[in-house]
């Protein structure tokens, strides 16, 4: 791996995910089947014979799978559901990801350190360390399941399976730069396998994470002041090395992409110069024109409600406004 890169996790500002991760120090393995992709983990399989690839047989009443519905359960879904994913990214300026995985930009970026898979807490039970490798994006996602079963003699390796399934996905993805570390669910300390056969498991597996695994957080454009304050409270001990920044999003530029709306971030300190500034501004604050509507958000004193620009128009509005602030 490029000792520079910094990996990203986009989560969402619930609040059971915030406690989970920096006052329990937990984050989650998805499953395979918990991805929000129906593509994923499940490629099209070929075959010799692709007449009769998802003809279903009937014995005596009793109903056995095509030979295309036996592969794709008991032999792929078998090889790969005890197993989970942690799902990072190289690009943390994505408008679209922002909305999709971080609650619409209310939600928070994690910066993982460059070595983070070789902390302890990312290793398996046994010491070694877990499988964390680039995603491949292919225009067909496709495996010949029957050569395979030749080439191996039945039983095809964990290996192939993960080469060809864990860390490929079709193009249609391929702009989210995708990085994957995979482990067993049999790390996870209270793990029992529901079966001996291909099934879904659909409990969240938390595995120990430790903070030291994060440089940094980045709050989005849309995030409540409620959850920054939860965020840096329970890092003010132990997470006190991380960085905080701020994404904002200005209207008047194209991203990386030279889709609308281009997103950037600010070291809260840099810019801001103190949390208080930033628990000041409100969300709707992040999303301007340009760069000097961001900074001339600072605050400037004044000495009387009639000094406000807008006061005249709306006297009771403010006044009514002015008297909820005094009691709060």
């Amino acid at each position: 791996m490029n000792e520079d890169i910094l990996y990203f996790k986009y989560c969402s500002d619930d609040p059971n995910v915030i406690k989970g991760i920096f006052r329990d120090h937990k984050i989650r393995f998805t499953q395979p089947w918990g991805m929000n992709d129906p593509l994923e983990f499940n490629p099209a399989l070929q075959f010799v014979d692709s007449k009769v690839a998802h003809q279903g047989y009937d014995l005596n009443g009793f109903f056995l799978p095509s030979i295309d519905l036996f592969y794709r359960i008991q032999v792929i879904e078998s090889l790969i559901n005890a197993y989970g994913i942690l799902s990072l990214t190289t690009q943390p300026l994505s408008f679209d990801m922002w909305s999709r995985y971080a609650n619409g930009h209310k939600g928070f970026v994690l910066v993982f350190m460059p070595d983070f898979y070789l902390h302890q807490c990312m290793k398996s039970k046994d010491d070694k360390q877990n499988i964390f490798r680039e995603v491949q994006y292919v225009e067909n996602q496709a495996l010949n399941i029957e050569e395979l079963a030749s080439k191996f003699k039945a039983t095809i390796p964990l290996e192939v399976i993960q080469n060809e399934i864990f860390f490929k996905k079709t193009a249609r993805w391929q702009d989210e730069q995708e990085y994957r570390l995979v482990r067993p669910l049999t790390d996870y300390p209270k793990y029992k396998p529901k079966a001996d056969h291909s099934h879904r498991d659909d409990f969240k597996y938390l595995f120990d994470f430790s903070l030291e695994c994060i440089h940094g957080v980045i709050f989005g454009p849309s995030m409540s002041v409620e959850s920054k304050k939860s965020i840096i409270g329970y890092c003010s001990n132990k997470g006190s090395h991380i960085q905080f920044a701020q994404a904002y999003i200005i209207r008047d530029e194209a991203d990386h992409m030279g889709k609308p709306s281009k997103m950037k971030f600010f070291s809260i300190v840099d810019l801001m110069g103190s949390l208080d500034e930033i628990y000041r501004i409100k969300p709707q604050q992040y999303c301007v024109d340009n760069l000097k509507d961001l900074t001339n958000a600072k605050t400037m004193k004044i000495s009387q409600l009639s000094d406000l620009p807008y006061y005249e128009d709306y006297k009771e509005l403010v006044n009514q406004l002015f008297g909820k602030l005094k009691k709060e």
